[in-house]
């Protein structure tokens, strides 16, 4: 029964479709399915020739493991770094490579390597950061060095080497062991105590000075005196000749005490 209603019913059917098919198809639609068979057979004898189906159980292995979604992920990244890459950043990273392995190969020829023990112990003892320091602050004492200030160092430092070869020349080597003598004796002491009396009284003297040179210049221009008993009771009879007599004979005895104290 199944027979009956299936055969005629379905050859009509099946020719229908076959005549819809035939008349739906162009002439180009027939071009392109044909392309599409052809290329497809090429694949597959290019698949065929290159022993590619030995690969295809490797492939189903990385399908299944996630690896092409990863290979694909990856792709995709180098593709995008591919596009952010300009010719300049392409020549720059160029540059820094060349530039580092011509460092490399620098540091390979001068034995540059022998000196990484000392560099690291260098490094764990802080000597290189006190280093570091100190190139900052020779560099920073050659920028304030002007040409001014250089000229008039130079001046000072050749001025300095003149005056110590004038003193050596003059006898400075004699004073210092004159000096030498002095402070094994005893004498540079004493001296460097009576030294600031001595100027404390430097103005007596001066005073004394000025009065022997007014004393001198008075006596020159005063008459000669007449002498006799009578000139000597003239003389002594004035107020201020008793005074200055009393000051030269009190001189006189202060003389006479330091004399003895210093003979004792």
């Amino acid at each position: 029964m199944s027979t009956s209603t299936q055969g005629p019913g379905s050859s009509e059917e099946m020719l229908h479709f076959v005549e819809a098919s035939r008349d739906a198809l162009t002439d180009e639609m027939v071009t392109r399915i044909a392309q599409t068979a052809s290329d497809a057979m090429d694949l597959m004898d290019r698949v065929n020739r290159s022993g590619l189906a030995r690969a295809i159980p490797t492939l189903a292995e990385i399908v299944n493991n996630g690896d092409l979604e990863r290979l694909v992920a990856l792709a995709r990244v180098y593709a995008s770094a591919e596009d952010a890459l300009s010719d300049e950043m392409v020549a720059r990273l160029s540059e820094a490579v060349g530039g580092g392995l011509s460092l490399l190969d620098r540091i390979n020829r001068s034995d540059l390597e022998k000196a990484i023990p000392a560099l690291s112990r260098m490094v764990a003892d802080g000597d290189l950061e006190r280093l570091a320091r100190m190139a900052r602050v020779i560099g920073a004492a050659e920028d304030a060095l002007t040409d001014e200030t250089i000229e008039r160092l130079a001046e000072t430092l050749t001025e300095g080497l003149s005056l110590l070869d004038r003193l050596n020349r003059g006898g400075a080597g004699r004073m210092v062991e004159m000096l030498a003598r002095l402070e094994a004796g005893g004498s540079l002491e004493r001296i460097a105590t009576t030294l600031p009396r001595l100027l404390e009284r430097m103005e007596s003297v001066e005073h004394l000075l000025e009065a022997f040179d007014e004393a001198t210049s008075r006596t020159a221009g005063e008459p000669p005196a007449n002498g006799g008993i009578g000139g000597m009771w003239s003389m002594m009879r004035d107020k201020d000749n008793q005074e200055a007599m009393r000051h030269l004979i009190n001189i006189g005895k202060a003389l006479r005490g330091g004399s003895g104290t210093a003979s004792r």
